[in-house]
């Protein structure tokens, strides 16, 4: 499966209106439906895609927007950010603050880096309990790690409110509001 393959995937999966619960479930269906390499590629383009994501701005981004960023809810809004498709992947990872594009509520997808393991299962008959071992052991054969993860960059103090302004200063407009104070 190629990148464009990938990403049209996603394209391919998005309801009508938005909601990541609903995208999860078409893609899941979409990918089920391809041979199981292909969906290992899949897997594969995502897992990259998500570790490119992985970096301190997008991180601030991702505090500033949700009001605070555990470990898990990054990742949950790394699988919001691929699920929103690749022009507003690519222009967040290249500027955070163009999230302010797509302000709304905290966004998060908690299911999204399932989908390929979840249409992997369905696709090659493995029983989910102890499947997901499987599905692993698949993704590490035919796409075998390490993957190096790029550097994270300059770690900063989420919680300066002077600092986001000045990295973010779109979204920090749309949700610290006007008061410098904050």
């Amino acid at each position: 499966m190629t990148e464009d393959e990938f990403w049209g995937h996603i394209a391919a999966s998005r309801p009508d209106p938005l909601d990541p619960d609903a995208q999860v479930d078409r893609l899941t269906a979409r990918l089920a439906k391809l041979p199981p390499d292909d969906i290992l590629d899949f897997q594969a383009h995502w897992d990259r895609a998500a570790a490119r994501a992985e970096r301190w701005d997008l991180w601030g981004a991702a505090y500033l927007i949700r009001g605070g960023c555990s470990d898990d809810g990054f990742h949950y809004f790394r699988c919001w950010l691929l699920l929103q498709g690749r022009e507003a992947y690519e222009a967040a990872v290249a500027d955070p603050d163009t999230l302010a594009d797509m302000a709304g509520p905290r966004p998060m997808a908690e299911a999204g880096g399932v989908a390929g393991a979840y249409a992997w299962l369905a696709a090659t008959g493995t029983a989910p309990d102890g499947g997901h071992e499987a599905f692993y052991e698949a993704l590490d054969a035919r796409h075998p790690g390490p993957w190096p993860s790029p550097p994270l960059g300059d770690d900063w103090d989420h919680d300066d409110a002077a600092e986001m302004r000045r990295r973010f200063p779109r979204l920090a407009a749309i949700y610290l509001g006007d008061d410098p104070e904050d």
